[in-house]
């Protein structure tokens, strides 16, 4: 029996909204500070219905309770940042349910695969996606962070939204080639009666994270572009430009001021705290420490219009990069439109792929195609 965090057993009613009922799946642990993820299936006159994701905050009780009560509030927070965040490729959030056990964000349970998923199946195939593949997630990723950055409060004020996390775990592309975006809950805004953020910490995966913030400067949306360049850097190639253990010498590091090598020194510590590992304190030196010459090195081989991209977006200096996902709309585009790259075209790329890695599972004996679970979830989504 599947208890989790929360302790409870996987079938129990968590409570009723609207007249449908949400019975308990999983328990997917703790996000951030507070917050854990639970899976729910809807239960409508008995029968099962929808997944949904939940993102959870036990009774305000106990020696956390001021941890507990922030979390709270990011949640209420969540719930009146997602009235301004109606697109397509932005996952729903549905509304907030508070009981005496929990308080709970229902969010649309998203379909399709993670591009960290993704990611893993071209591990199993030993190879990469097309660049075109790469160039079509960044492009619609882009228009939804477009979408995203320019959106106005209901008195036509700028919200001025940063998703701050933009990484393989929190974006997903479904069977019909479309790209959404998840978990605006971490988003830096100017919102109404946002709650502040008191302590500088990293967000989600460092290894997709900007410099800027890694290294607790001052962000904007520009952050969220870098990340989109890292993203199809590692699907084009597999590689991450803040990953490179073997290139962080101490000739490198000793390249630093003193004044840069203690803002570092002061960033990887706030980053190990946030990840709770010392990888997290390597994306920090490699953010301050990367140059053009290494773009170029992880961009070699690729065709020019990928590599013109992924240059700017990838910049060291950040005044270099895009100023905007609408700059940045543009020419991949212009690019995808001139080699006439559709979601069609992006959907018959990823069933070959994962075609291939199934056989390449099946020639090795491994149990549970990529293929069988591939139609169970278009079967049940």
């Amino acid at each position: 029996m599947s208890t989790g965090k929360f302790g409870i057993p996987r079938g129990t009613i968590l409570f009723e909204m609207d007249g449908i009922q949400y019975e308990f799946r999983e328990d997917l642990g703790e996000v951030r500070r507070g917050i854990s993820h639970l899976v729910a299936r809807q239960r409508i006159n008995g029968r099962p219905g929808r997944k949904v994701l939940l993102k959870a905050v036990g009774p305000s009780s106990g020696p956390l309770i001021t941890r507990i009560l922030r979390a709270r509030a990011k949640l209420e927070e969540q719930v009146r940042l997602a009235k301004y965040l109606d697109h397509p490729g932005i996952l729903r959030v549905h509304g907030l349910k508070k009981t005496e056990e929990a308080w709970y964000v229902l969010t649309e349970f998203p379909d399709g695969n993670s591009l960290s998923s993704l990611i893993n199946i071209v591990i199993e195939c030993r190879r990469w996606y097309t660049p075109l593949f790469a160039m079509y997630v960044g492009a619609r990723l882009a228009e939804v962070l477009e979408y995203a950055h320019t959106v106005k409060g209901e008195r036509g004020n700028p919200l001025n939204i940063v998703h701050r996390a933009i990484n393989a775990d929190h974006v997903f592309l479904d069977w019909n080639g479309i790209v959404r975006v998840s978990d605006f809950g971490l988003s830096l805004s100017a919102l109404p009666g946002r709650v502040p953020s008191t302590a500088q910490r990293l967000l989600g995966d460092g290894f997709y994270s900007s410099p800027e913030m890694l290294l607790s400067r001052r962000i904007d949306a520009r952050a969220d572009l870098f990340s989109i360049g890292v993203i199809m850097l590692e699907l084009a190639t597999g590689k991450n430009l803040l990953y490179a253990p073997d290139e962080l010498t101490a000739t490198v590091k000793a390249s630093l001021s003193s004044r840069q090598l203690s803002r570092v020194k002061r960033a990887v510590e706030r980053a190990q705290l946030s990840r709770g590992n010392r990888m997290a304190g390597d994306a920090v030196w490699r953010a301050a420490t990367y140059t053009e010459a290494d773009v170029e090195t992880d961009t070699a081989g690729l065709p020019e219009g990928l590599r013109m991209t992924l240059r700017k977006l990838l910049h060291p200096e950040l005044g270099k990069r895009y100023q905007t996902a609408g700059e940045l709309v543009v020419d991949l585009r212009h690019w995808l439109g001139e080699l006439a790259f559709s979601p069609a075209d992006a959907v018959e790329e990823l069933t070959r792929t994962m075609d291939e890695a199934s056989a390449r599972l099946d020639r090795e004996g491994v149990e549970g195609s990529i293929s069988a679970r591939r139609r169970e979830h278009i079967t049940t989504a």
